[in-house]
């Protein structure tokens, strides 16, 4: 559909967005999000983040761990003991912390509003670095369990833009519940794949943002050619009207790639080139399913059947490499980087890919559901990558909640708990460059963003 027709149809699209989307060069404020839909702040008792306004917060909880102090880990970091605060209490002021400490000897500010969530433990709020807002409304709809192409076969179909007004409200009220599903669940900062659909950057943006989310959002690359991959610039074609007309947007983006059997590799290197130089984040799929193994490295296979004649160029030949070791010739792997997935990866290739500097999310949820199998978890700790985690999609997960990917990885491979929640939290900030939103610590100064840490991860 012409960018005109579709931009005539948004028109009234844009009724159904929240005010941020008419206001999106502007701050959206939000209350820290609470776990538990079922243990919400009393009504009309929220920290306000506007300066000068609202009551001061004492929120009383079993234990917490604020990560004072706390940076990226890596390697044997990851395992080290996060110091606990039991009978612990949460100064508010504002919306950002004023005071961690023990209940009865830190001091409380005249007239605090005191808040006890019970036999629970808190943590900073979450990171869910990789994930795809704008197809939120396609949930249930895809092929699980079956393998990567059976997916991507039954998820193709649906990728058409809505074709009338009920269609298009669809896809709003599905991003802004998961958007809101996430602020509820704990999550404060998420990566978002853009570019699926046609101003779905708008949804998706709106949608986060109205949800008081710190949201960075991938713009993705994808063919090797017209009428994909097309035009001058860094933005593909379908955020690049939102990212050109709006440079409050902008500043939230970045330039990114598809997969390596997907996109150009010329293509990714220019994403990638034009992240170096914008100073912004660079991230794709790698290593995701044993059938872009077989693609690249034999140029055959399901995905090639799928791909052959409408992605693929006639003349595309297999680089005859493993995904790493084309990623490594492309020059896509080094600090700024973040890799997703990383299923299909040897030990070698764990060492490598750590040597390199790049950052790795992992979908292992979403990885289960696809049956491509599960990443070298362990190997992947202990060889110095930057790790952080990520749900990936409603077409691929029941839901966005990064916390049970942590629960799911402590429950399946006895994980330790000090390692996922730094996965969870200042790894997460780390890997999406989010450092100067004060993320990912609850200590004095910082947002006072934080979640219920799951069962599975409390010790």
């Amino acid at each position: 559909m012409p960018c005109s027709l579709w931009k005539t149809r948004f028109t009234w699209l844009a009724a159904s967005l929240p005010a941020a989307l008419a206001e999106r060069g502007g701050p959206v404020h939000a209350t820290p999000p609470l776990s538990s839909p079922a243990q919400p702040l009393p009504d009309g008792i929220a920290p306000d983040r506007d300066a000068g306004h609202g009551p001061v917060l004492a929120i009383r909880a079993k234990s917490l761990l604020p990560l004072t102090g706390e940076e990226p880990a890596r390697g044997a970091r990851l395992f080290a003991p996060l110091k606990r605060v039991d009978n612990a209490v949460l100064v508010v002021r504002h919306g950002l912390v004023e005071a961690v400490g023990r209940w009865g000897s830190t001091p409380l500010p005249p007239g605090a509003l005191v808040r006890d969530v019970g036999p629970v433990c808190l943590a900073p709020a979450c990171v869910n670095a990789h994930t795809h807002l704008e197809l939120s409304h396609l949930a249930g709809r895809t092929r699980w369990e079956a393998g990567f192409t059976a997916w991507l076969q039954s998820l193709i179909p649906l990728l058409s833009p809505p074709q009338d007004a009920a269609a298009a409200s669809a896809v709003v009220a599905a991003a802004e519940a998961a958007c809101a599903d996430m602020a509820a669940m704990g999550t404060r900062c998420v990566g978002n794949v853009a570019g699926s659909l046609p101003h779905g950057i708008l949804v998706a943006d709106a949608a986060s943002r109205a949800a008081g989310l710190t949201v960075s959002h991938f713009c993705e690359w994808f063919g090797f050619g017209p009428p994909f991959a097309q035009g001058e610039g860094p933005w593909p074609p379908r955020c690049r009207e939102a990212a050109e007309e709006d440079p409050f947007l902008a500043a939230r983006c970045a330039p990114g790639g598809h997969a390596l059997y997907s996109t150009g590799p010329d293509v990714l290197q220019t994403a990638h080139e034009n992240c170096r130089r914008m100073g912004r984040v660079f991230s794709f799929h790698l290593a995701e399913s044993p059938e872009e193994t077989q693609l690249l490295t034999e140029g055959a296979g399901p995905l090639l059947d799928c791909y052959a004649g409408v992605v693929l160029p006639p003349d595309w030949r297999a680089p005859g490499l493993r995904p790493l070791a084309y990623a490594l010739r492309l020059g896509l792997l080094c600090a700024g980087t973040l890799a997703v997935h990383g299923v299909q990866l040897d030990q070698q290739e764990v060492e490598v890919l750590a040597a390199s500097g790049a950052a790795l999310c992992l979908c292992p949820r979403s990885n289960r559901r696809l049956d491509v199998g599960l990443a070298p978890v362990r190997e992947l700790m202990e060889s110095g990558c930057l790790l952080c985690l990520g749900t990936d999609g409603l077409t691929s997960n029941r839901d966005l909640d990064v916390r049970q990917e942590a629960a799911w990885l402590r429950e399946t491979l006895d994980v330790p708990p000090e390692a996922l929640v730094r996965l969870l939290t200042v790894n997460g900030v780390a890997a999406l460059n989010l450092q100067a939103s004060g993320a990912g610590r609850l200590e004095p100064g910082a947002p006072a963003d934080f979640c219920v840490l799951p069962e599975a991860l409390v010790y």
